[in-house]
């Protein structure tokens, strides 16, 4: 015989069931833009070519902000001393007007994807192929050292090297031109990107040895933020880098190093307004670095984003090339680890919401990711959510 008090049970069980599925069937529907309007800005990289309709609603419906993937970079945009490339970025930046979606610009000084006629004492006024460092053929040794990136980046320079006046000259020229003509159209700029070498003991900013650093040193980096100011004086100018937050707990590596060079920055009167944390991150990424470099940047009276985050399935992933790739069956729990990490990545981002300005994904899908084959990103290859996905939502409600 059922009694009145098991029916009570029963009916206060279903009642309970019923409000925990609502609850997670209204967050389901949230987009990702919607669930952290008013915390901060949601955003996807892409150079807005070759997209189907389907992508094209994704990035309108989710995000709030566009990142140029590669259109922007040095060597796309400016492959020659005569020559700029404005045709994608000028179209990325109309079609995100036209669906109410802004743009940040990236990146104005880079150590790679710079054409080697920035650095050349002369250069013809046509546009060549980029220069790339190969093998020479025939009696190549495998077995012989590979030489270091400083090595490799002076045989991509044609003949004898420009003065430092010139280089600097050129940079300046670079800056005010594109900066200037994208001016009150992007909200920021990565002014500079991935300045310091991997390695180190924290003790130095152990800044690259080559490149603008080898020709014209560590100042390069505050006369480039000057110049982008000077040439759009209402953008955010952000410093980005990868594995930046590695190290924060014990103030030690990558990270102590990016504290002094963030420091000196200050110093030196650079505009600088943020720090940007790439966020190339795996399974077993140290969150507790994570949300303590976002308090030392704050500590700095810098702003604070995320500007290129992916968290793979499989595989580790420092942000450089060459990383393990993992397996390329990816067992389902991974997914669900996957799930939790993003979970408590948003936590972290909730709770410091007063000092980061946006979170960008870098990229769309799984398979519209520099993380192809890794499953890094919250959309599979035919743009469904995965689990990840609801996790990122249900973080916003805490």
């Amino acid at each position: 015989m059922i009694t009145k008090h098991l029916i009570a049970n029963f009916l206060l069980t279903v009642a309970l069931g019923t409000t925990g599925y609502s609850q997670n069937h209204a967050a389901s529907q949230k987009t990702l833009k919607e669930a952290y309007a008013g915390k901060f800005l949601i955003g996807t990289s892409n150079d807005m070519r070759g997209l189907s309709e389907a992508e094209l609603t994704s990035v309108k419906t989710q995000y709030d902000i566009n990142t140029p993937e590669n259109c922007m970079k040095p060597q796309p945009i400016h492959p020659s001393e005569g020559k700029y490339n404005f045709d994608t970025p000028d179209a990325m930046i109309k079609w995100s007007e036209e669906h109410g979606l802004k743009t940040w610009g990236h990146t104005l000084v880079w150590h790679s994807q710079t054409a080697p006629w920035f650095f050349q004492a002369e250069n013809p006024e046509v546009e060549e192929a980029a220069e790339r460092v190969r093998r020479p053929r025939g009696n190549w040794d495998p077995n012989a050292p590979r030489p270091s990136m400083s090595e490799m980046w002076r045989n991509s320079i044609k003949g004898d090297m420009a003065s430092r006046d010139v280089v600097l000259e050129r940079l300046k020229n670079h800056i005010m031109t594109v900066a200037g003509r994208y001016k009150g159209k992007v909200v920021g700029w990565d002014v500079v990107n991935e300045s310091i070498e991997d390695g180190g003991d924290g003790t130095t900013e152990n800044l690259r040895d080559w490149s603008w650093y080898k020709v014209v040193g560590p100042e390069v980096l505050t006369l480039a933020f000057k110049w982008a100011h000077e040439a759009d004086p209402n953008a955010k100018l952000y410093y980005n880098d990868y594995n930046i937050e590695q190290g924060a707990v014990e103030n030690k590596g990558k990270h102590a190093s990016s504290m002094l060079l963030l420091k000196r920055l200050i110093a030196e009167g650079a505009p600088i307004t943020g720090v940007g944390i790439q966020g190339h991150w795996h399974l077993d990424s140290n969150l507790a670095d994570i949300e303590k470099a976002i308090e030392n940047y704050a500590s700095l009276g810098l702003r604070v984003s995320i500007t290129e985050l992916d968290v793979t399935a499989t595989g580790n992933n420092s942000g450089a090339f060459g990383v393990n790739q993992g397996d390329k069956k990816i067992p389902a729990e991974n997914y669900q680890k996957q799930a939790e990490v993003y979970k408590e990545l948003f936590k972290i981002f909730m709770r410091h919401s007063d000092v980061i300005d946006r979170v960008t994904f870098w990229g769309i899908s799984d398979t519209r990711s520099w993380r192809r084959g890794q499953d890094a990103l919250l959309f599979d290859g035919q743009l469904q959510p995965k689990p990840a996905f609801q996790a990122v939502i249900e973080a916003s409600l805490n």
